[in-house]
């Protein structure tokens, strides 16, 4: 009898250290977050580069309220073409629902470049920061919204306010998502971003950034580099791009060219995530250990 209980004990450490890593995939699609007031259970949901794709906008606006989150991140590439009015009114239609019913965080892609369009939709609270780039807080949790097309670099005002913030956030141990829209790692066809690698990781490895999402890659793609894990998250209506593993894809990374978004479940020291294409399937599940939160 002792045997067999420490064969299932290790066979479900085995199982536990998969999930951990990424490796096994769990049910169809996340489970719901209890409700009430304790902040340190979060839902969110993350997606990206909707661009002119109206009709799968749509779509995965849908499937975005039925995960009843609490509050959503966009990584960019809102409308095609940011001066133009018309392609706002579009974007307002398809996302006014949600907007409504949630806080939405976006950060600017290049196609939200020129125009007010992309600074007038940055209205959800923020606590510090600019509508270019900006933080917010959701309980232990920490989130920070940075500008791909302002200047980053060692020295420049974005760069200074973002070094500033991850410290004070490291400072008052609460756990840290960042999200724009250039990836440092990519393998899709745009590629990976060595003008990010180089001014933006450091940062997320010094001050131990959870998480990092991106979009300008129209797939889904995660990885873990530095000890900082990185997820593209591009798949919100712009036309697919394919993706090229041969492009610097390591072991344990995971992709698909598909429409999905990117369902986070905050709960306590760990983040899982449930990835769901546009039709509600289960592309992956993966689970990231945060440090612990403050206990205030």
């Amino acid at each position: 009898m002792q045997a067999r209980r420490r064969a299932i004990g290790g066979r479900l450490a085995l199982l536990g250290m998969l999930f951990a890593m990424g490796a096994v995939e769990i049910g169809a699609a996340p489970s719901p977050m209890p409700q009430g007031k304790n902040e340190s259970k979060t839902r969110f949901v993350v997606y990206g580069d909707t661009r002119d794709g109206h009709a799968m906008h749509r779509k995965i606006v849908a499937l975005i309220l039925a995960q009843k989150p609490a509050f959503v991140l966009q990584t960019g590439d809102l409308v095609h073409y940011g001066p133009d009015a018309g392609l706002w009114k579009i974007y307002d239609d398809i996302t006014g629902a949600m907007r409504r019913a949630l806080p939405v965080y976006p950060a600017r892609g290049n196609h939200d470049v020129g125009g007010t369009g992309y600074e007038a939709r940055v209205t959800s609270a923020f606590t510090s920061g600019n509508r270019l780039y900006y933080s917010f807080t959701r309980g232990p949790y920490h989130f920070v919204s940075v500008d791909s097309f302002s200047p980053h670099a060692p020295g420049s005002p974005q760069y200074v306010w973002l070094a500033q913030d991850l410290a004070q956030a490291q400072k008052k141990g609460q756990p840290t998502f960042v999200y724009f829209h250039v990836p440092p790692y990519s393998i899709g066809t745009h590629g990976s971003s060595e003008d990010a690698q180089t001014t933006l990781c450091p940062l997320f490895v010094k001050y131990q950034v959870a998480l990092v999402f991106n979009g300008h890659d129209h797939l889904y793609y995660r990885t873990r580099r530095n000890g900082v894990s990185y997820v593209v998250t591009g798949g919100g209506g712009a036309p697919l791009y394919p993706a090229h593993p041969d492009r610097g894809a390591i072991a344990g990374d995971k992709w698909e060219s598909v429409n999905h978004i990117v369902v986070c479940d905050l709960r306590g020291e760990t983040l899982t995530g449930t990835v769901l294409r546009a039709d509600g399937s289960l592309l992956e599940r993966f689970a990231i250990a945060l440090k612990s939160p403050p206990t205030e």
